[in-house]
């Protein structure tokens, strides 16, 4: 019987993720999935730029971001009637545009999973995380001590069971961990259903000559609505039909034909259908992130609704945020109960962005509504496209949400308080540690400082006390790093008005000395590491 610190069982984005970073703190960890190719029919595409943040963690960000579109796809969300006909609108899409940005150091990604998540792969491997595709769950028993799980090879039917002292289900919307566990999806599933349609197809007269290329191109034509994502800025698409009886098997020939008509053109051209499936737009987060020795990520515990590309994102963010916690408790630096602050920090923030993509997916609706009601020009569908700036705006979302545990100073945060468009950085407990460029060049970021250690931030306000505090406390064996800033690096930013501000492996500001406040540095840090377990 094989032994492992962590078995993740799922081998998509967001179990690939986990498994990297938990190799990069040292854990030893196994990956199995039922499948034995990456890519069948690959859903995700967008990747904001907190996700290309921790790719740039990881060492795979400059390789994504070669997958994407670029730029001049990413401009805008565009919608049509046909893609011959005149553009309705074209919305400008900030969180999409893949061109750089003062507040963070990455620029979001346009891609497709076929192509980042052999990405993924690679770099587990190379790391020496042992994967194994071909390698299907079958059952789980937690002792509350250990995990034994049985796994069976989809080719053989050989079962092994393999002794694990943690497990994390990252094995999609059907989770068999999520079940085995007894754990709920809860929430709002919606009568309304998409057909995913991939193809191939030379669409360049309508998009690229006619300048309106875009991330997302809605349609409403005369065989129905929808949308086209370009998948690699080329021949590559993705189609995602709407209102299609669900208990339908609609054939090759019916979604050429739905093609066509979406182009309002009688010029002829080859299409290319070679991948379908079909999905329901819903809103659901699992009611408990842990049970026992077990948790769950991606969309094993939330479902989203992928208006906004938010549902994927939001799960890199959340195994990010369980990833070092499961790592120190590994070392044994944390107690066991630490676990529990993922769900208690991460299921609100789910919860949050869940209902943020539904809202998106009505705005889009709200859109032709008017337009078909009132026309082009009207008060009426101005309103609607100004609540649809929300479905390609939201920095709020990505950039300014916060967290609140018992390893985060002060009071937990109100969810009323998160704003979905309104952002600006600043350093507060609970919040993403604010980017900070230190070279002139801007190559090297404050926040490439994070990652494994805590990090303590100190400007030139921060006297001796502060580095010997820390030293006490590294001492005592807690993962503690300094970075000292320099009066040039903080000047006119958002560090000027700190003394020294204390971060979490997962860029989450746990604490802060403001400047001009008689704060004991000893105090401040001995109470954010209270619930550590030290050598002292």
């Amino acid at each position: 019987m094989q032994s492992t610190p962590v078995l993740i069982v799922g081998a998509g984005p967001i179990g690939l993720t986990a498994s990297i970073l938990l190799k990069q703190q040292g854990i030893e960890v196994v990956v199995i999935d039922e499948k034995r190719t990456f890519g069948d029919h690959p859903r995700a595409r967008f990747l904001d730029s907190c996700t290309l943040e921790l790719f740039r963690e990881i060492g795979i960000a400059n390789a994504v971001e070669a997958s994407g579109i670029g730029p001049s796809w990413t401009k805008t969300v565009n919608c049509f009637t046909t893609l011959a006909a005149e553009p309705i609108a074209k919305t400008p899409s900030p969180e999409f545009h893949s061109v750089p940005r003062a507040i963070t150091p990455q620029v979001p990604v346009m891609t497709c999973q076929d192509l980042f998540e052999p990405i993924l792969a690679e770099r587990a491997v190379a790391l020496g995380v042992d994967l194994r595709l071909g390698q299907s769950f079958v059952a789980l028993s937690d002792n509350s001590e250990r995990c034994r799980v049985e796994i069976k090879d989809t080719d053989s039917g050989k079962s092994e069971t393999v002794d694990a002292q943690y497990v994390i289900g990252c094995d999609g919307v059907h989770s068999a961990v999520r079940d085995a566990i007894g754990a709920a999806l809860e929430g709002e599933v919606r009568n309304t259903f998409y057909r995913d349609v991939l193809f191939h197809a030379d669409l360049s007269p309508w998009l690229d000559a006619q300048d309106n290329q875009g991330s997302l191109l809605w349609l409403a034509h005369p065989l129905g609505a929808g949308m086209y994502q370009p998948l690699d800025g080329k021949q590559r698409f993705r189609a995602q039909i709407a209102g299609l009886d669900p208990e339908v098997d609609y054939d090759d020939e019916f979604f050429t034909n739905w093609i066509r008509s979406s182009i309002g053109s009688d010029n002829d051209f080859p299409i290319d259908i070679f991948s379908k499936l079909i999905w329901r737009v819903s809103a659901q987060i699992v009611d408990r992130f842990r049970v026992g020795r077990v948790m769950l990520a991606g969309d094993a515990a939330h479902v989203f609704a992928p208006t906004g590309g938010m549902g994927m994102n939001t799960a890199f963010a959340g195994v990010r945020n369980l990833a070092w916690k499961l790592a120190y408790v590994l070392k044994g630096w944390l107690p066991d109960t630490a676990l529990d602050t993922y769900h208690s920090e991460w299921k609100p923030q789910a919860t949050w962005r869940s209902a943020v993509a539904l809202e998106n997916h009505d705005y889009i609706v709200g859109v032709y509504r008017a337009f078909f009601s009132a026309g082009k020009g009207t008060e009426e569908l101005d309103q609607a496209l100004a609540a649809f700036e929300q479905y390609t705006d939201y920095p709020g979302v990505i950039f300014g949400y916060r967290v609140g545990s018992e390893l985060v100073a002060g009071d937990a945060p109100a969810e009323s308080a998160q704003t979905v468009r309104a952002f600006e950085p600043a350093v507060r407990p609970g919040c993403r540690l604010p980017h900070l460029w230190l070279d002139a060049a801007q190559t090297h970021s404050l926040l490439d400082h994070c990652g494994r250690e805590y990090l303590l931030v100190l400007t030139p306000t921060a006297d001796n006390r502060w580095e010997s505090a820390a030293q006490t406390l590294r001492d005592q064996g807690v993962p503690l790093l300094v970075q000292r800033l320099t009066l040039a690096q903080v000047d006119s930013s958002v560090y000027a008005q700190q003394t020294a501000v204390l971060v979490r492996p997962d860029l989450i500001v746990t604490t802060n000395a403001p400047s001009g406040q008689n704060i004991d540095p000893t105090a401040l840090l001995g109470a954010a590491f209270e619930s550590f377990t030290t050598a002292a």
